[in-house]
């Protein structure tokens, strides 16, 4: 009867995720089409990047930043959806494989799934610091001719190539739509992680209020972007082998441990079934996961110029 129940609600929880994946999906092509038609055109339709202030849901607002860092064209609604959907894959995970080895699986899959993401974000992350001071280069050249911060970070743009560019066209494109664009900036360094997009928004404030010459802030700006990766390539280079370590330690329990299983699976089941080994299965993957966890953080500076 227990059962009935369980997959009465999973199959109630499946149906709820349809309804909504349909829901969001037309609510969605409505807000597309009513973004273009505020638009004034040009390539910044190209690039819709959702607004950060909207999201009051903590968690939400999380998982949409991780897919965002990305680069992937998501809105929160679809970040939603998903999230709904793994829910019900949940249910039906504990139904098919029991409590412990249905939220095991989930686990595991959400863990190489954040890692995948974090691990694209960062190299997305590099690829535009490397692009920076190229991209700052050309906004002063523009700003030299005559034009304001946001016509220049639109044009150089246009011109620049793929990461960096979506990312500016789509500040450009909410300048355009009434935003300020120094809350603009802000909010995009906090989304992707980039101090240096901070330190922009902070020179773009200060021109704004106080003036001056915003030329000479960005070619300071240009120094410290190259500074900080001349340090950051050094570093890599130097912690090269401690790296590798790291990695070696974190692996070698997880191959032992599928070895042994593929070996002698009895001797985990037996284990499981012990009062005393369970606990002790328990607290060695606790230890694994925050062994490995510790050790990202420590390796963490030198894979992430950010």
């Amino acid at each position: 009867m227990a059962l009935a129940f369980v997959f009465v609600l999973a199959l109630l929880l499946a149906i709820g995720a349809i309804w909504l994946f349909v829901r969001a999906g037309k609510r969605e092509r409505e807000e597309e089409i009513l973004l273009r038609l505020r638009a004034m055109g040009g390539d910044e339709a190209a690039y819709v990047m959702p607004v950060d202030s909207q999201l009051h849901n903590p968690l939400l607002r999380w998982a949409c930043h991780l897919v965002w860092r990305t680069g992937t064209d998501m809105t929160a609604d679809t970040v939603a959806r998903i999230m709904l959907v793994i829910v019900a894959l949940t249910v039906v995970s504990i139904l098919v494989l029991g409590l412990f080895g249905g939220i095991s699986t989930i686990a595991l899959l959400l863990a190489f799934g954040w890692a995948w993401l974090n691990r694209q974000g960062a190299l997305r992350r590099a690829r535009i610091v490397e692009q920076l001071p190229a991209f700052i280069e050309s906004v002063i050249r523009v700003l030299g001719a005559g034009n304001t911060l946001d016509e220049a970070l639109a044009a150089s743009a246009r011109e620049s190539t793929d990461p960096i560019r979506p990312l500016f066209l789509s500040i450009s494109r909410q300048v355009r739509l009434g935003a300020p664009i120094e809350s603009v900036l802000m909010e995009t360094a906090e989304i992707h992680r980039l101090r240096d997009l901070k330190v922009l928004a902070l020179a773009a404030a200060i021109n704004r209020k106080y003036g001056g010459s915003l030329r000479n802030l960005l070619r300071s700006l240009i120094q410290a972007v190259r500074a900080r990766d001349s340090a950051t390539r050094e570093l890599r280079a130097l912690t090269a082998e401690t790296r590798f370590s790291a990695f070696v330690l974190s692996i070698i329990p997880v191959g032992l441990m599928v070895y042994i299983f593929a070996q002698n699976p009895d001797y985990y089941r037996t284990m499981w079934f012990d009062g005393v080994g369970r606990w002790l299965l328990i607290g060695s993957v606790v230890l694994q996961v925050v062994g490995v966890l510790v050790i990202y953080r420590m390796m963490r500076s030198t894979e992430d110029p950010a």
